[in-house]
């Protein structure tokens, strides 16, 4: 039932009119205090469904039937005489008035007004004045606003109530235009409709317009309007008002808090869904679809468990009969893209209730931590080389420190001394290029000059290990994507071809090789090389063959979108050297 017709019922049980309602297949729906004690019938009657048949005379059923026909064929409103049956058989003349229920344009009832005519004297007491026994009834209306007006825009009547609404007096309204009382916004609608009205025309009977008070201020209203013939033949204007304002400011309010409830879901970088009562997919916005891979409205439909990684339905039934306890959770879950690839998220979960209580559903935000997961596995990865390496070489400035006895001799002490600081160097080394390579993590890759930090790196390896490389294909100058951190790449594939060499004279063969959008640089040595699966795991984050320095490699050789392959000097005889790769893309 829609809330006017729940408003005029609370009305109604305290009017001092009888009033019943009935639906289309003349069943009683409705009937307030007075109409039940006028009937004799009680609520459970209602409830039977009671047919206004065997309320009505026998003789009076036709008649009766008749009228509801015309005025469900849209015929003016009318009153009767009619002797109404009691539920004691007891015969009470009656004069009823009856008009039709709509909603939407659709008769779905009927409405009565009952007057016992038993008792006519005691109500012509209350009636006097009252040229008509519609006037009477609508007298008493406290929420809906009655007007009468004639067929020249003046108004005949009007009630308590739409005095009330417009704020002016009885005797100001009565005899005055009608137009006076619309807002400008809407004098051009109304005017019309009225005018066609008049015509015998069809408009719409019910629609909403604004008025100007008494005081100025203005209103929005609902308006019903029927006509009905004059004893002049003229057409009357029967128009029921009711203020909206506050209802219309409500739902303003409402909307905008929708709206902007939708434009915040919408616009957050966040993840979000619901789900409901089934875990059934209701709802995604635009960072859980972008998240995902999907389009909007693809996930739509979905049971929940298939976007969450290892969850099955069994296992998301468990978590929403916890929401629909009133469980609010955060977590750390895999979603699924639709690619099939694993985003780690943090997520908060919790329930959806209606204004009852009854749980609907469920939400939850879905935060992607893929860069922090990165970050945390790296700098973990980092701290645990950094304790390894460095570890080793306070191993060699312990074993430095063993020579350091009081009985030790010079070249003991001379040899101790040079463990430790080339441990100390060593740990100083590693620090610095971690440092480095973390320093320049942020920078932008941008065309650099390969050859320029090449030769810088070429006569730091001269300085520190007197060592001149043999070149080929190296042109003078070539421009690749880069950062400032190019060096300590180069640096750290040169520096292990030497440091790992026990050949009796180490060589370095230094090669480069243009292809049509990339650059290759390949670094040989005759070092003792390494074995299949040494090969192939070198750059492996997990393995440790070259310590800190070839995990920069690898990761700056990633940044770079440069690719790493590490291959025998002489294809076949591993023992003959080493030669590893940087296949650097172009800038030019």
């Amino acid at each position: 039932m829609d809330k006017e017709r729940k408003s005029f019922r609370d009305v109604a049980d305290d009017m001092l009119v009888p009033v019943i309602e009935f639906d289309t297949d003349l069943n009683l729906t409705y009937a307030n205090s007075k109409a039940l004690e006028l009937l004799k019938i009680e609520m459970r009657d209602i409830y039977a469904k009671t047919n206004i048949d065997r309320l009505v005379a026998q003789e009076q059923i036709e008649l009766v039937h008749r009228g509801l026909v015309q005025l469900e064929a849209g015929e003016n409103p009318t009153s009767l005489s009619i002797r109404l049956v009691r539920k004691d058989n007891v015969q009470v003349p009656t004069q009823v008035y009856c008009d039709k229920i709509e909603v939407q344009g659709k008769v779905i009832g009927f409405v009565a007004y009952l007057v016992d005519l038993s008792r006519r004297a005691a109500f012509e007491e209350k009636v006097e004045q009252r040229k008509d026994l519609l006037e009477y009834i609508v007298e008493y209306s406290t929420f809906i606003g009655i007007t009468i007006i004639d067929a020249k825009y003046r108004l005949e009547y009007v009630n308590d109530k739409l005095c009330d609404i417009v704020g002016m007096r009885r005797a100001d309204l009565v005899g005055s235009d009608f137009r006076s009382l619309v807002h400008p916004d809407s004098l051009e609608m109304v005017s019309e409709r009225y005018r066609r009205r008049q015509l015998g025309e069809k408009v719409p009977p019910t629609y909403d317009l604004k008025i100007r008070r008494g005081d100025g201020a203005t209103r929005d209203i609902r308006i019903h309007v029927t006509t009905m013939t004059g004893k002049n033949g003229t057409t009357k204007s029967i128009a029921q008002a009711m203020d909206i304002t506050e209802q219309k400011a409500d739902r303003r309010r409402l909307e905008e808090s929708e709206h902007n409830y939708r434009r915040l879901v919408e616009t957050m970088t966040a993840g979000m869904g619901m789900d409901d009562e089934n875990g059934i997919i209701t709802y995604t916005n635009a960072a859980l679809n972008e998240m995902l891979g999907y389009e909007e409205g693809e996930l739509i439909g979905k049971h929940g468990h298939t976007i969450l990684h290892d969850v099955s339905a069994e296992k998301y039934k468990i978590r929403t009969d916890a929401r629909r306890k009133g469980e609010v959770e955060h977590y750390e879950t895999t979603l699924v893209h639709k690619s099939g690839d694993l985003i780690p998220t943090m997520a908060s979960a919790g329930p959806i209730r209606d204004p009852e209580g009854n749980y609907t559903g469920s939400f939850a935000i879905f935060t992607e931590v893929s860069a922090l997961k990165t970050a945390e596995s790296e700098s973990r990865f980092l701290l645990d080389l950094l304790m390894h390496d460095v570890g080793n070489q306070m191993q060699l400035i312990l074993a430095g420190g063993d020579f350091l006895a009081r009985e030790s001799t010079p070249e003991e002490i001379m040899r101790a001394k040079q463990y430790v600081l080339d441990g100390a160097h060593r740990c100083l080394t590693l620090i610095g290029k971690v440092r480095k390579a973390e320093e320049t993590k942020a920078d932008p890759v941008v065309p650099t000059d390969l050859v320029k930090v090449l030769q810088g790196e070429i006569e730091l390896l001269q300085s520190q290990y007197s060592l001149t490389p043999e070149f080929q294909g190296i042109p003078k100058k070539v421009k690749i994507f880069a950062d400032g951190a190019l060096s300590q790449l180069l640096w750290n594939l040169i520096e292990n071809s030497v440091r790992h060499n026990n050949s009796e004279e180490p060589q370095i063969w230094i090669k480069g090789k243009v292809k049509h959008e990339s650059f290759t640089l390949s670094i040989s040595d005759n070092g003792p090389g390494l074995t299949p699966a040494k090969k192939k795991a070198l750059f492996d984050v997990g393995r440790r063959y070259g310590g800190v320095g070839l995990h920069l490699v690898s990761r700056l050789a990633e940044k770079y979108g440069a690719k790493l392959e590490v291959n025998d000097r002489v294809i076949g005889w591993p023992e003959k050297g080493l030669e590893v790769s940087v296949e650097f893309r172009l800038a030019e």
